[in-house]
């Protein structure tokens, strides 16, 4: 009702360029009643998250008009379990934040990077495990829900064999994932299964990554779709909004 006081429920983002999804912006480029014209410049006055993660605030947002959803996306482009291990302790340091929500994934940097010989940065699967093990005992002291959310396959290059051989070694780390996860008592949200589904069926499937390991707008809305349906069978929203207020 107008004037009451809106509950709000703190919904946290923690992995890689596929949460945080960098896009330029221009505000002219999305004003229906004065786009540029064709083949005009137009100057980027900043960047901003968007990708599934954007999409999932405004579907929140939508489907429950009443509730307030202050989202933090922690995304970092590049990021591997390393350093996202230290963006969750830096986060909690630095604002203490309690969350009613987390969504938490993280991997695909760390077999990334031993594939393009940068080894100092690679991360192997037994020091993933014990960053997600570490993420996972933290953030369960301050968060209400969990989910831990498998990366994304690599999509089609030049080279289909260094694809072959690149998303064999992430599936252990998606398998990893899982089991930390259930270890844990959180859920684990397999979108590994769903994406490459749609990428054998659609018959185009370099139509969901733009470059093979970023993700098109199909892409995103394949995540989207996972996410929005494992909050609808679980009922999370329903019952984080029976829950006490975070931090109380």
């Amino acid at each position: 009702m107008l004037g009451e006081t809106r509950r709000v429920l703190t919904v946290g983002f923690f992995g890689t360029s596929i949460m945080e999804h960098l896009e330029a912006v221009n505000t002219q480029m999305t004003a229906q009643a004065n786009l540029p014209e064709v083949g005009s410049e137009v100057t980027v006055e900043c960047w901003a998250q968007r990708g599934w993660v954007h999409r999932l605030t405004l579907s929140l947002r939508a489907a429950w008009p009443h509730i307030a959803f202050d989202v933090r996306n922690h995304g970092q482009g590049g990021a591997t379990s390393r350093d996202i291990a230290g963006i969750v302790e830096a986060d909690r340091s630095t604002t203490g934040s309690d969350y009613d929500l987390v969504f938490l994934g993280c991997g695909i940097n760390d077999v990334w990077r031993c594939f393009q010989g940068r080894m100092a940065e690679a991360v192997g699967i037994e020091e993933y495990t014990r960053h997600l093990t570490g993420m996972l005992d933290q953030l369960s002291g301050y968060s209400h829900r969990i989910v831990v959310v498998s990366e994304t396959p690599f999509g089609p290059i030049e080279d289909p064999a260094t694809v072959t051989a690149m998303n064999a070694e992430l599936a252990h780390y998606n398998e990893a994932a899982r089991a930390a996860a259930a270890a844990h008592g959180r859920l684990f949200l397999d979108v590994w299964a769903p994406f490459t589904a749609v990428a054998r069926l659609i018959g185009d499937p370099a139509a969901l990554w733009s470059d093979g390991v970023h993700l098109t707008e199909l892409g995103d809305t394949v995540l989207l779709q996972q996410a929005e349906q494992l909050l609808a069978e679980h009922g999370i929203i329903e019952e984080l909004l029976d829950c006490p207020l975070s931090g109380a």
